[in-house]
């Protein structure tokens, strides 16, 4: 019987990727853009850093949030020892309670029920969100956030039915991901040690090149060691009197690209699972 190439053609047209439709580079997929379930599973308060806005440097408070996605579009992927590893998105603001800011306004639309004070409460709470898409400046990778041209799109989970006009709940899966925080002014060992992430992921290269260094894992608790007023944290001083590292050795912490640091904002957990 004669192989018939039209047919595995048409198959591969069936079951494989749209040629017409860009994907990200390297090892980030970007979650599905849209509509989403969600939970908040980490929160993380960075410190006080440098960022350069319309050419003039100042100092901000930052803060990372992350968020775990489920639903038809944003299913957890089953690793080959049975671990699922589930999707998961940062968003990452300067934490400012001005009425214009972005944190600020994030907080009011999550803090729905009204039963929360701080943003830490609502760990593990459910949410609605929506995913935009971006591209890399060069056009060749695409980013996902949850911020897009008007802001965060993040409602409770009961919906109005548009058939009945009652109101309906959303299911929410559980979280898969063990929530962490880390809150600057009540940190303490206990805190500090429960968002440690081991290990390093290893270098990537395209023949003889090196697209991507090897880095370490930590990327949270070495976040918040570059902070400018880390060493006025109490547990600066605590970490290097017990002998525990309280600052980034240099060989640590190589330049990395703009794709690594990509991915790595937008799943500073990904080691863990």
């Amino acid at each position: 019987m004669a192989y018939d190439l039209k047919a595995r053609i048409a198959e591969a047209k069936k079951t494989g990727p749209n040629m017409n439709e860009a994907q990200a580079g390297g090892d980030y997929t970007p979650p599905a853009a849209g509509l989403a379930r969600a939970r908040l599973v980490g929160y993380f308060e960075l410190g006080t850093h440098e960022e350069e806005y319309e050419g003039k440097k100042r100092d901000r408070e930052k803060v990372d949030l992350i968020f775990e996605l489920s639903g038809p579009n944003h299913e957890p992927r089953k690793l080959d020892d049975g671990t699922l590893m589930p999707v998961r998105i940062t968003v990452q603001e300067t934490l400012s309670f001005n009425e214009k800011a972005n944190f600020f306004k994030l907080f009011a639309a999550m803090n729905y029920a009204g039963k929360a004070t701080h943003m830490a409460e609502l760990l593990g709470e459910a949410f609605i969100v929506e995913v935009f898409h971006k591209k890399s400046l060069d056009g060749k990778k695409v980013y996902a956030n949850l911020k897009g041209p008007n802001g965060y799109n993040v409602k409770g989970t009961t919906v109005q039915d548009p058939l009945t006009g009652k109101p309906v709940l959303i299911e929410v899966a559980p979280a898969i991901t063990e929530l962490k925080a880390f809150v600057w002014d009540i940190a303490d060992k206990e805190m500090w040690d429960s968002i440690h992430i081991s290990g390093e992921y290893a270098e990537r290269k395209e023949g003889d090149k090196v697209v991507s260094p090897a880095r370490s894992k930590n990327v949270i608790q070495e976040r918040i060691m570059k902070a400018k007023n880390w060493t006025q944290h109490p547990l600066y001083a605590s970490l290097a009197a017990g002998g525990a590292t309280a600052d980034i050795p240099d060989a640590e912490t190589p330049e990395r690209s703009a794709s690594a640091q990509g991915e790595a904002a937008a799943d500073p957990l990904a080691a863990l699972g």
